[in-house]
């Protein structure tokens, strides 16, 4: 009993924002209250959360990486135009988005050690030639699916792709070397250092790492989607990298103390759509939709880091309504 009320503390926080988010969002649109809308819902959160779990080594070691997107467009733009002139099937438009991600992932991380200058400059500059060559490459048309490619993207297929990938993030965080050093390096990175541990070899190795969870995230996204266009401006591959900090973000701000990251990064995937579809079903317009995820964010962040405020507040409040 005491094991089951221990991880129930864990895990309050991180189920219950969804569940109560889900609950807000079907009394104010109508057309959610079935549970085919509510399993959809579910279901959307999968793909933004598996990119979500790369961004997380990156934001954990202390890496703002804003090359993560660029990367996403072109490999998969490379790998899915090159999959269908060959007929490589989903099975070889798979392997080569994986290959490809994990090499631009390589190259970030590799231009970092080289230049030893701060992974934001570097990510920034790679970015510009990441997102000018997907409008080179191809003549610039992008690419796109037909059904045959998508079945990835249909359940229970996303599901299983979804399970595996998570199962992929728990162990390299949670059961491998690597992962305690991510979480020794982002601490504290002067005592890891002490400690034995390569900080910029930490920080490196946390970009190539993104680059398998980006390649995961371009095959499901993609089998969802069906297309990829070249990134339109400059630096338009940003939205990708925001939504992806916004899921760690939520998802850092609820885990709780002893829950897991990886299961709250979902629950802030799926927070994140709610967010969204709340904000259409009430009117609100696109372009503050970033804005109102923004002050959300903040707000649990302030929740998750102040508790002790919180409680006074708490507190104090009780202690007025006793005196009344």
């Amino acid at each position: 009993m005491t094991n089951v009320y221990s991880l129930a503390k864990k895990y309050a926080l991180t189920i219950a924002l969804p569940t109560l988010m889900v609950i807000l969002l079907m009394s104010l649109s109508p057309e959610t209250r079935s549970w085919a809308a509510v399993r959809s819902l579910l279901m959307q959160g999968f793909a933004p959360a598996i990119l979500g779990w790369g961004v997380l080594f990156n934001m954990k070691v202390g890496n703002w990486d804003f090359s993560i997107g660029a990367r996403v467009i072109l490999a998969t733009i490379i790998a899915g135009n090159i999959a269908v002139y060959y007929s490589l099937g989903v099975l070889g438009f798979a392997v080569l988005c994986i290959a490809l991600s994990l090499l631009l992932g390589l190259i970030v991380g590799y231009a970092y050690l080289l230049l030893n200058i701060p992974t934001m400059i570097v990510s920034i500059g790679l970015l510009l030639i990441f997102e000018s060559l997907t409008r080179i490459l191809f003549d610039g048309i992008g690419m796109r699916f037909d059904l045959s490619y998508m079945i990835l993207g249909r359940f229970p297929n996303n599901l299983i792709v979804f399970v595996a990938c998570f199962a992929v993030a728990s162990f390299l965080y949670y059961k491998r070397k690597y992962g305690y050093n991510v979480r020794a390096v982002g601490s504290n990175p002067i005592v890891a250092q002490t400690n034995g541990i390569d900080a910029r070899k930490t920080k490196a190795t946390a970009i190539v790492i993104s680059g398998l969870f980006a390649g995961l995230f371009s095959i499901l996204h993609t089998s969802i989607t069906g297309v990829r266009p070249a990134v339109a401006g400059t630096m338009g591959s940003m939205g990708i990298v925001f939504d992806a900090m916004m899921c760690v973000l939520i998802g850092m701000s609820i885990s709780g103390k002893g829950g897991s990251v990886i299961v709250a990064i979902y629950a802030g995937a799926v927070c994140t759509q709610i967010l969204n579809m709340g904000m259409m079903a009430i009117g609100i317009p696109t372009a503050f939709s970033m804005v109102v995820i923004g002050v959300f964010v903040v707000l649990l962040m302030i929740a998750s880091s102040r508790s002790d405020v919180i409680k006074k507040i708490g507190t104090k409040f009780r202690l007025n309504n006793h005196s009344q």
